[in-house]
C-alpha cells in the first residue's frame, strides 16, 4: 500500500512521516471526512509474512483501546487494509523528552513534575493489568500546554495474557530495560516500568544515563551486576532525598524497589515541597535544613508513602525499625520534623503551624526535642523567643539558658552516633575480612582448574571495599549521614557475598 505524503489510505490522506521503529511506523494523517488529523501507525513488513507480529499488534490495539487517561494518548479506531493493521490514535502536538535532553538536562522541578505525570499513568495502567515496558524518554511527549502523554505500548502485556511470551526473548530499549527484561524473565510486572522510569528521571536530572557501555552486551551487564553513580555525585545540587528515591527505583531486586507507581510519585512530590512564595519565606529552610537520613530509613518510608492517609503512622514505625533503634536513633526526629511538610506540600496550614505546635509537646516529651534541635535548628529555635513576651514574673529563667543544654545534649548525641557507627564498620571491616580471605582462598582454587571468580562477586567484593574505605573516611570527618549510609550499603555488598560464600 502506497504511504507517500499526499496519498490516500481509506478516509485519510497521509500528511507527513511521523517516526518509525521496529514495531511500525507512524504517520500524521488528516481524516477527509470529518477533517481530524490523527496519527496512524501502520505495522511493518506486511503481515501475511509475520504471524507473530500480527498477534501482538493485535494486542497492542486491545491494550490501548482499554486505557482512558489523560496522560495516555487515546486511541480512536482500528481497521485492516490490505493484510495491515492500522492503528488511528490522538494526534499529541509537542515534543519528546528524549528531544529536550538532546539540549541538556531538565530543572528540577520539571523533571519531577513530568515523572509524576507518567507515574499517573502508570497508576492507572498498572491497576488493569497493563505493564507498558519500553518506558523511555522518547515515549513521553510534552504538550505546549506541559502535558505528558505517554506514547506507545507496542510491547505492553497484559499481565494475565502468557501466549506471546517466548523463553529467551527481550523486549524494549537496551538502556532503559530492566534487570529482569534483561534476564527474558516470564513474569515482568509493574515494577519494570519503575526502574525504566527510574533511569528516564536519572537521565532528566543529571544529564547522563546511569549506565554506560561500548556494546550491548556491556550495557546489559551494567544492568544486571553494576551499582549506578548516586546521582548526587554526578550533580551534588541535587537533593539528597531525591537521589536516594532514584536509587532506590533502580535496586536490582525489585522487591527493594517501589512497590507501586503511587508510592513513587509520593515520594517525588515529598521532595518537591511547597513552592516558594513571597508569603511564606520560611518554607525553604524546612525543606533544605534537614541532613539526609540513612538510605535504609528512607526506603521503608518511600515504600509506605503510597497511603498518605497513614503518615503519621509510618514515620513513627520507621524509627522503630529494628536495625536503625541503636545506631541511627538521632536521626530518626529529622525525618519527623521534615516528613508532614513534604508529604502535604499543597496544604499551608502545617508548614506555618509546627513552631507553635512545637511548645506543648517539649513539656511532655523534652528529650525527642533536644535531640531533633541540630536536625531542625531553623524551626525549633525561635521556640524560646514566642515564649519569652508571655513569661509575666521577672524572675522567670532567662529563655536564653535553654539552647545551651539543648546545644551539649546534641553534641553528646552526635558524639554518640559516630562512636556506635565506628563500632558497626569494625564488626564490618571483620566480616569483609574473612569474605577476602574465602575468596582468595577460592581464587587459588579455581585458578588450578583454568577457572576464576564469578565476575559479578569480583565486582561485588570491589564494591565492598569502596564503600567500607568512604564509611571510614566519612566517620574521621564527623558526617554520621554519610557514613551510615556507605555502611548499609556496604553491608549488602558482605551479605551477599557471605550467601555465595555459605558463610
Amino acid at each position: 500500500m502506497n504511504y507517500e505524503i499526499g496519498s490516500r489510505v481509506g478516509d485519510y490522506e497521509v500528511l507527513e512521516v511521523l517516526g518509525a521503529g521496529g514495531m511500525g511506523r507512524v504517520y500524521k494523517v488528516r481524516n477527509v471526512i470529518s477533517d481530524r488529523v490523527e496519527a496512524m501507525k501502520v505495522v511493518l513488513p506486511d503481515l501475511a509474512g509475520d504471524a507473530d507480529l500480527a498477534d501482538r499488534f493485535v494486542r497492542e490495539i486491545k491494550v490501548q483501546a482499554s486505557l482512558d487517561h489523560p496522560n495516555i494518548a487515546a486511541l480512536h479506531t482500528a481497521l485492516r487494509l490490505d493484510n495491515q493493521l492500522l492503528m488511528l490514535m490522538e494526534y499529541v502536538e509537542g515534543v519528546t523528552i528524549e528531544a529536550v535532553l538532546r539540549s541538556g538536562r531538565l530543572p528540577i522541578d520539571k523533571a519531577i513534575d513530568y515523572t509524576s505525570q507518567v507515574l499517573s499513568a502508570l497508576s492507572y495502567a498498572h491497576a488493569r493489568g497493563v505493564v507498558h515496558r519500553d518506558l523511555k524518554p522518547a515515549n513521553m511527549i510534552i504538550t505546549p500546554s506541559g502535558v505528558v502523554k505517554l506514547m506507545d505500548f507496542g510491547i505492553a502485556k497484559m499481565v494475565a495474557d502468557r501466549k506471546l511470551t517466548q523463553t529467551g526473548r527481550t523486549v524494549g530499549s537496551l538502556y532503559y530495560m530492566s534487570p529482569e527484561q534483561i534476564k527474558g524473565a516470564v513474569d515482568v510486572d509493574a515494577r519494570s516500568d519503575l526502574y525504566s522510569l527510574g533511569i528516564s528521571l536519572y537521565e532528566m536530572v543529571t544529564g547522563a544515563r546511569p549506565f554506560q557501555g561500548d556494546s550491548e552486551y556491556s550495557i546489559m551487564a551494567a544492568h544486571l551486576e553494576t551499582n549506578p553513580p548516586p546521582p548526587i555525585q554526578v550533580d551534588p545540587n541535587l537533593p539528597p532525598a531525591l537521589s536516594e528515591i532514584i536509587l532506590m527505583s533502580l535496586e536490582k531486586d525489585p522487591a527493594q524497589r517501589f512497590q507501586t507507581a503511587d508510592a513513587f510519585r509520593s515520594a517525588l512530590l515529598s521532595v518537591r515541597g511547597p513552592v516558594p512564595t513571597a508569603a511564606t519565606p520560611a518554607a525553604a529552610p524546612v525543606v533544605v535544613a534537614p541532613p539526609p537520613p540513612p538510605a535504609r530509613s528512607h526506603r521503608g518510608l518511600y515504600i509506605a508513602l503510597g497511603s498518605l492517609a497513614t503518615i503519621a503512622v509510618i514515620v513513627a514505625a520507621v524509627t522503630q525499625i529494628p536495625k536503625f533503634r541503636h545506631t541511627a536513633a538521632e536521626s530518626a526526629p529529622a525525618a519527623v520534623v521534615l516528613a508532614p511538610a513534604q508529604q502535604a506540600p499543597s496544604e499551608a496550614p502545617p508548614t506555618a503551624t509546627p513552631p507553635a505546635a512545637a511548645a506543648p509537646a517539649a513539656k511532655a516529651a523534652p528529650q525527642p526535642v533536644r535531640r531533633a534541635a541540630p536536625a531542625a535548628a531553623s524551626v525549633q529555635a525561635p521556640a524560646p523567643a514566642q515564649q519569652q513576651p508571655v513569661a509575666p514574673p521577672p524572675e522567670a529563667p532567662p529563655p536564653q539558658a535553654s539552647p545551651a543544654p539543648a546545644a551539649s545534649a546534641a553534641d553528646a548525641a552526635q558524639a554518640e552516633l559516630l562512636e556506635k557507627l565506628r563500632d558497626q564498620g569494625s564488626m564490618l571491616s571483620i566480616r569483609a575480612g574473612t569474605v577476602r580471605t574465602s575468596l582468595n582462598a577460592l581464587r587459588k582454587t579455581q585458578a588450578r582448574s583454568g577457572l576464576g571468580l564469578r565476575a559479578d562477586m569480583a565486582a561485588s567484593e570491589q564494591r565492598m571495599d569502596y564503600l567500607l574505605s568512604q564509611a571510614d573516611a566519612a566517620l574521621q570527618r564527623g558526617d554520621a549521614a554519610a557514613g551510615q549510609r556507605n555502611l548499609d550499603l556496604a553491608e549488602k555488598e558482605v551479605s551477599k557475598l557471605e550467601k555465595f560464600l555459605g558463610q
